[in-house]
């Protein structure tokens, strides 16, 4: 997922603007995205409900990158899911 989470990244930082719920544009997503990034590769975070919320469908993953990252935004959100439902 680490791999998925990168090319995430990389993706949204090539957008601006916008709004979605929490985040008041891109640029404040993306930020946020590496810092989530950060804490995981660094062992700081084993609760991923917020990357859960960031990449379901319909939120801030779909709301700045739409179409174009639709596919790794799904694969990213499978994984998360798996995760929550085994943590429930």
């Amino acid at each position: 997922m680490i791999k998925d989470l990168h090319e995430a990244e990389k993706l949204l930082s090539e957008y601006s603007g916008g709004y979605s719920g929490a985040f008041l544009a891109a640029e404040e997503f993306h930020a946020a995205l590496i810092d989530k990034i950060d804490d995981i590769e660094f062992g700081n975070q084993t609760d991923l409900s917020e990357l859960w919320a960031w990449f379901a469908p319909t939120c801030a993953w779909d709301d700045f990158v739409g179409e174009e990252g639709q596919g790794l935004g799904n694969r990213i959100f499978a994984r998360l899911d798996r995760w929550r439902k085994g943590n429930q």
